[in-house]
């Protein structure tokens, strides 16, 4: 199975992206035609997973470089910064009231400074897994740099999960299973992604984390088609 996987990684990894772009585009239509902030919202979100995967499908190609490593730094630049307007995308979702709002977006956007200054000084060290060339978060980061990411890595899942099984009663599972499906992947990048020599940096779970991410835009495209 490790074989397979690290053998499919570059085509799969562009693949992803391009379906991102795909994804994104008919997003961007819909805010065009709609006007609905939620709309926007989500497609300015999944820009950052695009560009999460267009990293990782360069490293097949640029391998360890100065070019690599820069376009790697934006990339946590927009992790960072991108992934919190689930906050705001759960209050609009839920029809918050307008004060609830207005203090979930004071919390986004304190959160998102935060990320920015956190992406931009987060150390990376280069990694190699098969064809992949990546930069991932090296060793010695301040802790609240490294308490950041991880609690953008899992906080706004369970989120969406817990908002996606109210919505659910309003006949949208959408937004549940773009949050259940990446927390799937997480975890099965967490026990089948080790590497059987117990080599950390040789771990897979980045890829299979990968279609948890396609499937989260995938499922956000849904949910807002199914909004509008």
């Amino acid at each position: 199975m490790r074989h397979i996987l690290i053998a499919s990684m570059a085509p799969v990894l562009w693949l992803l992206t391009v379906f991102d772009v795909f994804a994104i585009g008919r997003m961007f239509s819909q805010y065009k035609a709609r006007k609905k902030i939620m709309s926007l919202l989500v497609a300015v979100m999944c820009v950052g997973l695009f560009y999460d995967s267009l990293c990782l499908a360069l490293g097949a190609f640029l391998k360890e470089s100065a070019a690599l490593k820069f376009f790697s730094q934006f990339r946590y630049i927009f992790h960072l910064t991108m992934i919190p307007l689930i906050f705001p995308i759960c209050a609009y979702s839920l029809r918050a009231k307008s004060g609830i709002v207005k203090a979930v977006w004071a919390v986004t956007v304190l959160i998102i400074a935060v990320g920015l200054v956190a992406g931009v000084m987060i150390k990376t060290e280069p990694r190699v897994v098969g064809a992949i060339t990546r930069y991932a978060e090296a060793e010695g980061n301040p802790s609240w740099i490294s308490g950041i990411v991880s609690f953008l890595d899992m906080f706004p899942v369970f989120l969406m999960i817990g908002v996606g099984i109210i919505l659910m009663r309003k006949k949208n599972p959408n937004m549940f299973f773009a949050g259940f499906f990446m927390l799937l992947f997480t975890l099965l990048g967490i026990f089948l992604g080790k590497d059987p020599g117990g080599d950390r940096t040789q771990s897979l779970m980045f890829y299979i984390s990968m279609f948890g991410e396609g499937l989260m835009v995938y499922f956000f495209w849904r949910f807002v088609e199914q909004e509008d």
